[in-house]
């Protein structure tokens, strides 16, 4: 595939013609929950401006409710938790806390230090609520949420060594190779080096029994499939549990929409693999 096509196929902006309208829409929902939520929010967990995280809890829930991390996407560059607050809004009416972090941006830190600040948070997250989470995110959040679960957290001070047991990653990205060839990288910055060190396909898997659900909308680029059913492909074979889910009628955008509706396939997918997680964990309530 030439460069062309590939800065085509890996950009939603030139695949989604109405890319600005939906984000916008996901400004909008996003404020309209954070008005009527009871939420605490930039919460610091690393010492720097963009490094604060949202919590919503869920009504009347104690603490030993299950709690989901949703990390938001943007090739690394842009947007922030501000504009998916409304993911928390059907968890929260099914009694699940959702956390939703920001970070810094690049080209002003790269993508092994989001990486590290994603620990970071995930440390805090633990502190403040003693509860482990199933790490969520979509595109370059899909690759966070992958980096999340297959990250020794035995090698982590102060947080259990199963910290992470399932990501639910939306169209992400696990080969960070193919980035060196496209536009994106004159703000990403990706070397050969790092783009090896940050692509989470190419890390040791995660330990045996860990879940990984790597979902892509059906009318997404293959480029965008490929990632994820390789990564399924190569973990699941490394006897990581790896489901490989393609969205009827989603494109790389959509998704998120899909995954914030109460009843779409994909939310009441979300759901399940939340209580799977807390059951086995023997933290859901009610």
């Amino acid at each position: 595939m030439s460069p062309l096509d590939l800065n085509i196929e890996y950009n939603a902006r030139r695949t989604v013609l109405d890319h600005e309208e939906i984000s916008a829409r996901w400004d909008d929902r996003a404020a309209s929950y954070r008005s009527e939520a009871a939420c605490e929010l930039d919460i610091p967990y690393a010492g720097t401006e963009r490094s604060v995280y949202d919590f919503f809890p869920a009504p009347g829930a104690g603490r030993a409710a299950p709690l989901c991390v949703f990390i938001h996407g943007g090739y690394w560059r842009a947007r922030s938790a501000k504009t998916f607050s409304h993911i928390a809004k059907g968890l929260n009416a099914r009694g699940i806390c959702t956390a939703i972090p920001s970070y810094d941006l690049v080209p002003h830190v790269t993508v092994p230090e989001i990486i590290g600040q994603m620990r970071a948070f995930l440390v805090k997250l633990w502190q403040k609520t003693g509860r482990r989470p199933v790490v969520a995110g979509h595109s370059a959040g899909g690759h966070l949420a992958s980096a999340m679960l297959a990250t020794d957290w035995s090698k982590v001070d102060g947080v259990p060594e199963n910290l992470v047991t399932c990501a639910f990653a939306l169209s992400g990205l696990y080969d960070l190779e193919p980035i060196l060839k496209i536009d994106v990288n004159d703000d990403v910055r990706l070397t050969p080096a790092s783009a090896r060190e940050a692509s989470t396909l190419h890390w040791p898997a995660p330990r045996a029994g860990l879940k990984l659900v790597a979902a892509v909308g059906a009318l997404e680029s293959e480029v965008f499939k490929d990632q994820s059913r390789r990564v399924a492909e190569v973990w699941g074979g490394r006897g990581v549990t790896c489901e490989y889910l393609e969205v009827p009628g989603c494109h790389h955008l959509s998704v998120v929409d899909a995954v914030s509706a109460p009843g779409h396939m994909l939310f009441e997918r979300l759901v399940a693999t939340i209580d799977g997680a807390a059951a086995r964990s023997g933290k859901r309530t009610g």
